[in-house]
C-alpha cells in the first residue's frame, strides 16, 4: 500500500519489477438466495469479506518491495500515462476500483476501504484520485507508516512539492525510524528536492541513504541494501567530483 523515472543519472535508474497484472477478485457463484430477513450489517459483511480477499490476492500478487521500487520513475512514466498500455492497466483495475467505490458508498467511514482504494488508484497512477483517499485513511492512522509514504509520493506527483514529501516521510520515521523503504524514499525525494543545488542535495540525502543501508542490513534485506549501496556509490563519485 506500493510505489516513473526521476531525471537522475542513467546509471540511477533500475527497470521496475514484473508485476502480475492480472486481478484475482473472487465471485461468488452459484450462492443460495438471501433469506429476506437478513440485516444489511450481515450482508455488508459478507461483501466486505469477498473484496478484502480479492484485494489481498491483487497485492500479494505484485512485486513485493512495493515502496522499494526504484521512484525515480515520475516523468517518464507520467508521459506515458496516457498510452494503451497504461489504459489496458486501468481497465483492468477498474472493477476493483468499482467495488471498493461500493462498500464506501455503504459505509463511508471505513478507513481500510478507503486505504485500499488509495493503493489501487496508486497502482493506476491516478495520483489525484489517490490523495484524498490516504488522507482520509491518515487522518485515522497517522502511524501508519507504508500509507504515509505512498502518501508522499502522491504528494510529489500531483504538486511536484519534493520538500512537502520529504515531510510526509519524516512523519512516518517518526513512528518507525528504521522503516527502510521511508528511509530510502526520503533520499531520493530530498535529491529531487535540490536538483539545482548538487552539493547540497547529496549532503541532505546522504544520512537517509545511510540510515536505510544500516536498517536493511540488521533487518537481513540484502536486496534492498545491495540497491542502497549502488546509490551511495553514485553519491559518493559526485562527492568527489566536487573537490
Amino acid at each position: 500500500m506500493s510505489a516513473e523515472e526521476q531525471t537522475l543519472p542513467e546509471n540511477e535508474k533500475k527497470t521496475p519489477s514484473t508485476r502480475i497484472e492480472d486481478i484475482l477478485l473472487e465471485r461468488l457463484k452459484n450462492e443460495p438466495e438471501v433469506a429476506p430477513q437478513i440485516s444489511k450489517p450481515v450482508l455488508f459483511a459478507i461483501l466486505f469479506a469477498i473484496l478484502a480477499f480479492g484485494t489481498a490476492i491483487y497485492f500479494i500478487s505484485r512485486s513485493p518491495e512495493k515502496f522499494a521500487e526504484n521512484p525515480h520513475q515520475a516523468q517518464e512514466q507520467q508521459g506515458s500515462a496516457d498510452s494503451s498500455e497504461m489504459y489496458s492497466k486501468r481497465m483492468k483495475l477498474q472493477p476493483l476500483i468499482d467495488s471498493l467505490q461500493g462498500v464506501i458508498a455503504i459505509n463511508p467511514n471505513d478507513e481500510q476501504t478507503h486505504l485500499m482504494l488509495g493503493n489501487v488508484y496508486y497502482e493506476g497512477e491516478l495520483w489525484d484520485k489517490a490523495k484524498p483517499e490516504y488522507e482520509f485513511f491518515l487522518n485515522k492512522h497517522p502511524e501508519n507508516p507504508d500509507a504515509r509514504v505512498d502518501y508522499a509520493y502522491v504528494i510529489s506527483q500531483t504538486t511536484g512539492d519534493y520538500k512537502a514529501a520529504v515531510e510526509e516521510i519524516k512523519k512516518a520515521l517518526k513512528y518507525e525510524p528504521e522503516h527502510v523503504n521511508a528511509l530510502f524514499n526520503a533520499g531520493i525525494l530530498t535529491i529531487r528536492a535540490n536538483l539545482d543545488d548538487k552539493k547540497k542535495a547529496v549532503r541532505d540525502a546522504s544520512p537517509y541513504f545511510q540510515r536505510a543501508l544500516d536498517a536493511a542490513k540488521k533487518q537481513h534485506n540484502d536486496k534492498m541494501a545491495e540497491q542502497i549501496g549502488k546509490v551511495m556509490a553514485e553519491l559518493e563519485k559526485l562527492q568527489g567530483q566536487d573537490k
